[in-house]
């Protein structure tokens, strides 16, 4: 396993990260698998690292045998009982729902014994109810600060701007944080993580937030600013059928950091059941496969061409 996170990161303090052991203990399992096969896996250069040829054919057969391991795990989960039980989660209300649904339904077709809860809140709310004990798994974006709590990367969200189609800003692929001064922002409550993590943004640009309306929803919000009420900054996951359909536009703000890494967590100090382990190696197992695809916000319909970046104006 550390070969394997190593080609993947291509880094051994990132595969370290991920097995939650040294970078020294990563070097030395390295090594000791070198000396064992009597070949070199990688050729190290500073901090950069690559696959020798011989490193990229063990590679191969070592994903093979991942994979076999985990259809005796599958099996054996199934003889302990698996395809019975309960597995209780909490979610953000992004994460919950607009990208947990597809993977939970996939889960349930594999293991249709399994009772599965899912509580949606926003991001303070879901760690409340993690800290509680009454959820197993707990999906949210950073922070995750509770010392009590252990974390696990999820997927990688990008908040995006997004607006009505009769806006002064529709149509431009990007628009800089400046352009947004005086515009009406259409807020979460307090609590949410995709408001934290905008109103810190917007005010290191220097921007502070004179005009805004806030709601409880993201659905709420979406209707908002169709209805041109204002403009609102969300995951770019909850805005895909509104864009295809042309009810909102949507656009990059590069001068913000609005990429934002979700997470799952779970106690430290408590044992997770048979059905929470097999999840957690599920949605891993899926988010490896969604990283692998080309991470893009949805474009306007085809036949309107998307203009330039306006200069502030009428």
């Amino acid at each position: 396993r550390s070969f394997q996170a190593t080609a993947h990161n291509l880094s051994f303090s990132k595969a370290a990260a991920d097995l939650h052991l040294t970078q020294p203990c990563i070097s030395k399992h390295i090594r000791s698998l070198e000396q064992i096969l009597d070949v070199t896996l990688f050729h190290r250069s500073g901090r950069r690292v690559e696959l020798t040829e011989a490193g990229a054919t063990f590679l191969r057969h070592v994903l093979g045998a991942f994979q076999s391991i985990e259809k005796g795990v599958e099996a054996l989960a199934l003889l302990r009982g698996l395809h019975a039980g309960h597995l209780s989660i909490g979610a953000a209300s992004t994460i919950g729902i607009y990208m947990l649904p597809e993977i939970l339904g996939a889960f349930k077709q594999r293991f249709p014994g399994i009772e599965v809860t899912l509580q949606i809140a926003n991001k303070a709310g879901t760690l409340r109810r993690l800290l509680e004990g009454e959820i197993d798994l707990g999906f949210v974006g950073p922070p995750v600060k509770p010392k009590e709590l252990e974390k696990k990367p999820y997927l990688v969200d990008e908040l995006v701007l997004v607006m009505a189609p009769s806006h002064r800003l529709a149509g431009a692929e990007s628009v800089p944080a400046g352009e947004l001064r005086e515009e009406v922002f259409i807020l979460r409550e307090r609590g949410s993580g995709t408001r934290e993590i905008m109103e810190e943004e917007l005010a290191k640009a220097g921007i502070e937030i004179q005009k805004f309306m806030e709601l409880g929803s993201t659905e709420a919000i979406k209707q908002a600013v169709a209805a041109n009420l204002g403009v609102s900054i969300i995951s770019r996951f909850t805005i895909t059928l509104e864009t295809i359909t042309g009810r909102l536009h949507s656009a990059h703000i590069p001068d913000l950091k609005l990429h934002r890494q979700l997470y799952i967590a779970f106690r430290r100090e408590r044992s997770l059941s048979w059905p929470a382990l097999e999840f957690l190696r599920f949605v891993e197992q899926a988010a490896l496969s969604a990283a692998a695809q080309p991470s893009s916000i949805s474009r306007q319909p085809r036949g309107r061409a998307a203009k330039a970046t306006p200069a502030r104006g009428k």
